[in-house]
């Protein structure tokens, strides 16, 4: 076996879910959605992602489909990025039963040490410069990548 732990992990979690993931193979960000994004949608929140410091192409992207909640919960913990977006509230619903916590819309909260947020519908916060203001300010609630304050 060669690599350290996490390596062997991220290649076991891409292994065996890999057909439910797609972006960047170990992003710091992982985005799950119950369907799969727009193209508009995956630039804004890289852009945002790496306006706040985590580079570009910062997200791995989860389409969860038929995977229960104990699943995805494997999925995301082999991934282990420093936090996630549910882009919508199917996904949020689902990403909650996975940690046993609510993961409300709107705000940030914290699964296993990681910064979450919630969107009810990213994509359609995308029509308008007032929306995209709101969704810019929950994003701005994720870890700026080297900030000392967490």
């Amino acid at each position: 076996m060669s690599g350290n732990k996490y390596e062997v992990a991220l290649d076991e979690t891409w292994e065996l879910f890999g057909q439910y993931m797609s972006g960047t193979r170990a992003g710091l960000c992982c985005v799950i959605s119950s369907e799969p994004l727009s193209e508009a949608a995956e630039k804004a929140l890289n852009s945002s992602l790496a306006a706040l410091g985590h580079g570009h192409d910062a997200c791995t992207y989860v389409v969860p489909g038929d995977l229960d909640q104990q699943a995805l919960f494997v999925l995301i913990e082999g991934l282990d990025p420093i936090c996630i977006v549910a882009a919508d509230g199917k996904s949020a619903a689902l990403l909650g039963q996975a940690y046993h916590l609510a993961v409300p819309s709107g705000k940030a909260t914290r699964l296993l040490g990681r910064t979450a947020i919630s969107f009810l519908d990213f994509g359609s916060l995308l029509q308008t410069p007032q929306d995209k203001q709101i969704a810019w300010a929950l994003l701005k609630k994720l870890p700026k990548f080297g900030d000392k304050r967490g």
